[in-house]
């Protein structure tokens, strides 16, 4: 096995492990090194594929939890971000698509760390969810990372967290599967470009970070979980910032 096919499934497995232990954290931990590993937009499309997978997994344990007016409301404004997300990255070039990505999640990782200190509140209503959506689906297909919107809008509307968690799951199904659809379209057919051995690992690693992360969940706080998977996005984030900097230089 190439050693680049064993790093896609290690980044992967490591995003399946954080998606299971803290509810969200798949584009976020494995999405910047699937870039580094393959090209920025098919890169992305493995992490919205795999994402949804692991989404769905956890969605059929919390179904239960899910609240429905919110989640549909967010989704709505989710598919139609995803439109101007897909049409921006296909627009620009290679190096500048790997900075934009390295700064989104550099930038998302910020402001879920620093929202919560700031005491601010903003009602949870129509517009706030929409416009949540919107910035979700445009994240999302931009960057493969659509979970810090939703996120920073549960801090400032104080959503109750095993509810907002539950909600979380289908909203991402939702918003991921309409951004792998639109970049799609949009870059006619572009897909990741992987043996058929390779697509059959990358289900086995799947299970296996999920079940490894259930089984992690019941053994570690979730806080010490949340701050591994934030110290492997800041340098994802940070090699995806580097290399496309390096490649215009």
């Amino acid at each position: 096995m190439e050693p680049v096919v064993v790093l896609i499934l290690f980044a992967v497995f490591l995003g399946a492990l954080s998606q299971r232990v803290t509810g969200m954290g798949f584009g976020l931990v494995s999405g910047p090194f699937l870039v580094l590993l393959l090209d920025p937009f098919s890169g992305i499309v493995l992490v919205n594929i795999c994402g949804i997978a692991a989404a769905l997994s956890v969605f059929a344990r919390t179904f239960a939890e899910v609240e429905w007016p919110p989640l549909r409301q967010l989704a709505l404004g989710a598919v139609i971000g995803t439109v101007p997300g897909a049409l921006l990255a296909s627009s620009l070039p290679t190096p500048l698509l790997q900075i934009l990505i390295g700064s989104l999640i550099v930038l998302s990782l910020i402001s879920s760390l620093t929202l919560g200190r700031l005491g601010h509140r903003i009602p949870a209503n129509f517009g706030t969810r929409m416009a949540t959506g919107l910035l979700s689906g445009a994240m999302s297909a931009a960057a493969g990372t659509g979970g810090p919107a939703v996120s920073a809008y549960a801090v400032l509307t104080s959503w109750e967290q095993r509810s907002f968690a539950a909600t979380l799951q289908p909203f991402l199904v939702v918003g991921t599967t309409s951004a792998v659809v639109m970049k799609v379209i949009v870059n006619g057919g572009v897909w990741p470009d992987l043996e058929i051995g390779t697509w059959f690992g990358l289900a086995l690693v799947l299970v296996a970070g999920l079940i490894g992360g259930d089984w992690l969940s019941r053994r570690i706080e979730t806080s010490i979980a949340r701050t591994g998977m934030l110290v492997l996005a800041f340098g994802g984030g940070i090699s995806a910032l580097v290399k496309g900097a390096a490649a215009l230089v």
